[in-house]
């Protein structure tokens, strides 16, 4: 608090912000229950300078912040920063995830999800680059299919679809791919091409999946009677996370994929979303998440997502989450997953 509310440290925004606000962060935010007496201001970060989120503590050889840009499903785009820290963090975190699956052989990395100014690609190829690996990436534009399916013109999602798995298969035939990442649509659409599930079977090791819903009955298909030779691996992330985490590698078979978020960093509460409060341990409710750090402060934000509430494994101030399901509606208007 003091950092983000200090006159010489903080972002133009948040010191501007903070004169609105009927409390002092520097004062009466002390616990991380104290973070809901913030607004959420996701909204706030389709419009506003994204020179002015940088905090003013940072000197001038910290480098230039990655600016990120949410999909587009409720609205105009919100945006955020990744400072330089702030991302190699991230990509630690996500980097000793994975890396809690088991050792992986050396070889190429396919992403097949949106790419800049989306945080998903960067994210990916920074983690392959923590594995000594080159990364590929693909032209992915996700808002455009969500606008797609709004209008019902599903004959041009079809379409779109085939060129990414065309941009796909010429990669994977082409190159020797160890961990490809995908959405589950897109793997669905990977499945329908002749030769690719045998291709993938033969020289892929991780198929790292997320981005859009994966019931158990699917992830169970998947993993046993499509990709008996890979091995399945969820992933959570959002742009308003300001990262991505990955399953735990000790989840039981047939159960859903839990997720722990980087605690302190970035801190979940499943809560009911009538009331605000936390729900018991194995319900569903909303997740509410706080991203504190640096590089951003982004409290007191209810995703668009449900989850059931899991104690997390290491941290006492947060919630894990396990069978997440984006919301029919949010913030007004129906949530459309589409390809991502």
């Amino acid at each position: 608090m003091e950092w983000h509310f200090g006159p010489e440290t903080g972002s133009p925004f948040w010191l501007a912000r903070a004169k609105t606000l009927d409390f002092d962060p520097r004062k009466d935010v002390t616990t991380v229950d104290d973070l809901r007496l913030f607004p959420n201001i996701v909204d706030e970060l389709r419009d506003v300078r994204v020179t002015e989120l940088i905090p003013r503590g940072y000197p001038l050889e910290a480098g230039q912040p990655v600016i990120g840009e949410s999909g587009g499903t409720t609205g105009p785009p919100k945006r955020v920063i990744w400072m330089p820290e702030t991302q190699a963090r991230a990509t630690d975190w996500h980097a000793a995830g994975l890396g809690e699956h088991g050792p992986i052989r050396p070889g190429g990395w396919l992403c097949m999800g949106p790419t800049d100014p989306h945080m998903a690609g960067t994210l990916i190829r920074d983690t392959a680059s923590r594995f000594n690996a080159v990364c590929f990436l693909l032209d992915l534009d996700p808002r455009w299919v969500k606008r797609c399916i709004a209008r019902g013109a599903l004959e041009e999602v079809k379409l779109y679809v085939e060129h990414v798995v065309d941009q796909a298969e010429w990669i994977l035939r082409s190159q020797e791919i160890t961990v490809l990442y995908s959405t589950p649509p897109l793997l669905e659409a990977l499945c329908e091409r002749d030769g690719l599930v045998d291709l993938i079977n033969e020289r892929t090791q991780i198929i790292g999946w997320g981005g859009t819903k994966m019931d158990t009955t699917t992830r169970n298909r998947f993993q046993h009677a499509i990709f008996p030779g890979c091995k399945l691996v969820g992933g959570y992330a959002s742009t308003m996370i300001i990262g991505g985490m990955v399953e735990r590698a000790d989840t039981k078979p047939n159960t859903p994929a839990i997720f722990d978020p980087p605690a302190p960093f970035t801190i979940f509460s499943v809560v009911d979303p009538l009331t605000g409060k936390t729900v018991p341990y194995g319900e569903r409710g909303q997740v509410l998440q706080h991203h504190i750090s640096r590089g951003m402060l982004l409290p007191n934000n209810l995703e668009r997502d449900t989850a059931v509430r899991v104690p997390h494994r290491s941290s006492e101030v947060s919630d894990a989450i396990a069978d997440v399901h984006p919301v029919e509606e949010f913030s007004g208007k129906p949530v459309i997953e589409g390809v991502y």
